[in-house]
């Protein structure tokens, strides 16, 4: 029942004139006039406006109203912006005061002063305005691997380097020649049937003989350049009768000491022998003069056959010249024919792209013992996903590579952790309560 009733207002002290007019409820009227505001915010006048005029009865719809409405939309900023009042603002009377001019000239000085300057801006010539005229390219949309667009002329540009101009390569509209000339899936051979000729069959078994015979070659090298040789057996014999000082030289061990003593008795030991022997090479005067002698003979001699021989190539340049267009003939020979060769190897798909070489496939052939009669009997070789792989690298479209194995950069460290080291004490000590508890 608290809910329902409403509280009676508290009236305020109408004592005197001053408290009637500030404690007077005048609600309703600020109501009315904020209603009149609203319409003048919108509208632009609070005048009275009929029903009429603010709204319209649409009697005969359109479909095509929702379009219109959608494509005449405005933007959101727009809609906010047309939220504002329509009144116009309040201007100040000084605020947009301009200076008043008049026409009347109050002496006849001031009236001669400005005619002078009237006549002297008439007699003048008028200048043209220059307007430079910039050129803007209007091409949104241009091509990469053309040449640039022109742009905008910019002065004092001199100092900066010039960009190269873009070309396109080759290989974007070349087609490799071994996706043209190769089949993109190869016929297998007569051998490759459930049921094949004998011939034929045979002829597949022995291409798959000489693939793994070839297997085995490149292992057995591979073992040879692995294994231990026979030489360096031999060799372990000769090191047990060696020693190696530290200065790092061999003496052998097995060598007698009596011929060990007649070397050291060979060998000079006095000073005197070597300063003698050191004085007799020391040359005179007339064999330095000699063997200068000689020298410069030697050199003279060859300058001399060297001039010979350049003097018999000026007497047979003509024979000269006829040996280098043969062989120039032959070069040309030799270059058409290894294009030739090239442009074959590039049909059969042999051109070799990155690194590595295109792998061979094995040989899927089935033995005389495994052939079957019937399709139900037949037990499938191969790989079709190997098989297309196979023939994309072939047909180079994508280089081969091989598989990268993941290599560890540096070693483990290995190391015990405190409770594996001390596992035994905690043991004894658990053992040790076990006892003392029974």
């Amino acid at each position: 029942m608290s809910g329902g009733i409403q509280k009676k207002r508290s009236q305020p002290s109408r004592k005197g004139k001053k408290a009637w007019r500030k404690n007077v409820d005048i609600t309703d009227i600020e109501e009315g006039q904020e209603e009149l505001r609203s319409i003048e915010r919108i509208v632009g006048h609070n005048k009275e406006l009929k029903n009429e005029e603010l709204f319209t009865i649409d009697v005969a719809g359109d479909s095509g109203v929702k379009r219109k409405l959608a494509k005449d939309r405005p933007l959101r900023i727009d809609q906010i912006l047309d939220q504002r009042s329509a009144v116009p603002a309040v201007k100040s009377k000084n605020a947009f005061k301009k200076p008043e001019t008049t026409q009347v000239i109050e002496s006849k000085h001031e009236f001669k002063s400005v005619d002078k300057i009237l006549k002297r801006k008439s007699d003048a010539p008028i200048k043209p305005v220059s307007k430079k005229k910039v050129k803007v390219s209007t091409d949104k949309s241009y091509d990469l691997w053309d040449e640039p667009a022109a742009a905008e002329q910019q002065p004092n540009t001199d100092f900066l380097p010039v960009k190269a101009k873009l070309r396109v390569p080759k290989t974007v509209t070349e087609k490799p020649a071994g996706l043209i000339h190769l089949a993109a899936v190869d016929t297998p051979e007569g051998g490759h049937s459930y049921n094949p000729d004998v011939i034929e069959h045979q002829k597949l078994l022995v291409k798959a003989n000489e693939v793994e015979e070839r297997k085995i070659e490149v292992l057995k090298k591979l073992q040879e350049q692995l294994s231990y040789r026979d030489e360096l057996k031999l060799l372990a014999g000769e090191l047990s009768n060696t020693e190696i000082t530290a200065e790092g030289k061999i003496i052998s061990t097995a060598v007698d000491e009596e011929e060990q003593e007649e070397d050291l008795e060979d060998k000079p030991t006095d000073d005197k022998a070597t300063k003698k022997r050191k004085a007799a090479e020391r040359k005179t005067r007339a064999q330095r003069h000699k063997s200068h002698r000689l020298a410069t003979e030697e050199l003279e001699k060859k300058q001399k056959l060297q001039e010979r021989a350049i003097r018999q190539q000026i007497d047979i340049l003509r024979q000269i010249e006829e040996e280098l267009k043969i062989k120039n003939e032959e070069l040309k020979i030799n270059a058409e024919k290894r294009g030739e060769r090239q442009a074959e190897e590039e049909k059969k798909g042999l051109k070799k792209l990155g690194k590595y070489t295109v792998p061979e496939l094995p040989v899927d052939v089935q033995l005389t013992d495994e052939l079957c009669e019937t399709l139900r009997q037949l037990k499938p070789e191969g790989n079709m996903f190997r098989e297309r792989f196979h023939s994309i690298q072939k047909r180079n479209i994508i280089e081969p590579r091989i598989p990268v194995i993941p290599s560890r950069k540096y070693k483990l460290k290995e190391y015990e952790r405190r409770g594996y080291k001390n596992f035994d004490q905690l043991e004894d000590i658990k053992k040790k309560r076990a006892t003392n508890k029974k």
